[in-house]
């Protein structure tokens, strides 16, 4: 029995933060769907087009969960991909699944880590809500660690009225786009709807300051 009924109410609940990661992966086997959702979403093509088309060989996902999209990050670039998730058991599982990936178990203000593996192009897809107020200091480590590095941004922009957590900092891909501004050069930018999920899914893509 699972102490919550939905994987998501381990994270958001009631329009609060619960961040509750390692206890949903000890739960829930496959939540977001990752073993099958990274070939549905588009967003997710895109990020895969960038990589190829910029010859990236070191790319490294933050938040990488069970490390299905670091696997094909890896397919793709023909280098070695990486990725970082808090989750123990997460991190736990990708290196099982996944042994030709690099796996850190950590946060995204552990700089140390992703340092070490000197990546040439970082992603941080679907995470942000959840690191909102690590934010500020995690653009001041971008900066201060990896200028001139590619840096892509993929998250769901929710339908008018749809946002209840994290209004405060921002609701849009403007918004997105704005706050992080002064971190990143960006250079370029869309947006994705489908029939299946009312959000639009949004990236932006440039390089670090």
């Amino acid at each position: 029995m699972t102490k919550y009924d939905r994987y998501q109410d381990y994270v958001i609940k009631d329009g609060n933060f619960i961040g509750e990661f390692e206890e949903m992966y000890q739960d829930f086997e496959d939540p977001w769907d990752q073993s099958f959702r990274e070939d549905l979403v588009l967003s997710k093509s895109v990020v895969e087009k960038i990589i190829q088309n910029g010859a990236y060989k070191r790319p490294y996902e933050l938040g990488c969960g069970l490390g299905y999209f670091v696997e094909k990050m890896r397919n793709v670039s023909g280098g070695v991909s990486g990725g970082m998730d808090i989750s123990a058991t997460a991190i736990r599982k990708a290196k099982i699944r996944f042994p030709l990936c690099h796996f850190d178990q950590g946060d995204v203000l552990d700089i140390g880590h992703i340092k070490n593996f000197k990546p040439d192009c970082l992603f941080m897809d679907e995470i942000t809500w959840y690191v909102l107020p690590k934010l500020e200091k995690f653009k001041m480590l971008l900066v201060e660690n990896f200028s001139g590095t590619m840096f892509i941004h993929s998250l769901r922009q929710y339908p008018s009225g749809g946002q209840s957590y994290g209004r405060e900092y921002f609701e849009d891909l403007n918004g997105f786009m704005d706050f992080f501004s002064s971190a990143i050069d960006i250079k370029d930018w869309g947006s994705f709807g489908s029939t299946r999920d009312p959000c639009l899914h949004t990236f932006f893509a440039g390089t670090v300051k």
